[in-house]
């Protein structure tokens, strides 16, 4: 108690005491929530998992993968497909792996920042305590039970909105088809 009376008379006297005080505990706090959060995400992605799916990512990238999803319903895209289907695949994979060659360090660099700001998140949002609590849940049989079963919720709900929207998604699609061709061809006159 002594060694606290000289620190407190130096304070300014509108820095209320308590605030101090209260900040004291919360900054042991903050390093124990990084610490709980680190196991949480630890728990949640393992490392070596996250990197194989990066890797895998950055692999269907490089084949062509991304451009493929980024033109499917680009009506110009499948006619020059159609034309001579082994040069476009040779040609989608060309830019795949162009696209792959620049965003593919920038990606890798971005993984382990990724994790970081997760578990600053984390810590940020929950205390020790509960993050401890989390950890513990997903450590549990039913926890890991859960985390094994997201794959098949997603794929359920997945298939249930192809069932509920997907015709009428496709058919909005058509229908946009010829508005967007008539875009395009503004951009790439015939030649």
């Amino acid at each position: 108690m002594n060694t606290i009376f000289p620190l407190i008379r130096t304070l300014p006297a509108a820095l209320p005491v308590a605030a101090l005080v209260a900040a004291m505990p919360a900054a042991a706090q903050t390093a124990d929530a990084v610490a709980a959060a680190t196991q949480l995400v630890a728990i949640l992605a393992p490392e070596a998992q996250e990197k194989q799916t990066f890797e895998k990512q950055l692999a269907d990238m490089r084949a062509g993968a991304t451009i493929r999803m980024m033109f499917a319903n680009n009506p110009r895209f499948q006619a020059e497909a159609a034309k001579n289907q082994p040069a476009f695949n040779q040609a989608v994979a060309r830019m795949g792996a162009i696209q792959a060659d620049a965003v593919g360090p920038i990606m890798r660099e971005m993984l382990p920042a990724t994790r970081k700001a997760t578990i600053n998140a984390y810590a940020k949002v929950f205390t020790a305590a509960e993050l401890n609590q989390i950890a513990a849940f997903y450590k549990s049989p039913v926890g890991q039970k859960f985390m094994r079963g997201q794959p098949q919720v997603q794929q359920e709900v997945g298939r249930q909105m192809q069932q509920q929207f997907g015709a009428r998604m496709e058919s909005a699609q058509r229908s946009a088809g010829p508005k967007i061709e008539a875009e395009l061809k503004k951009l790439f006159p015939p030649q």
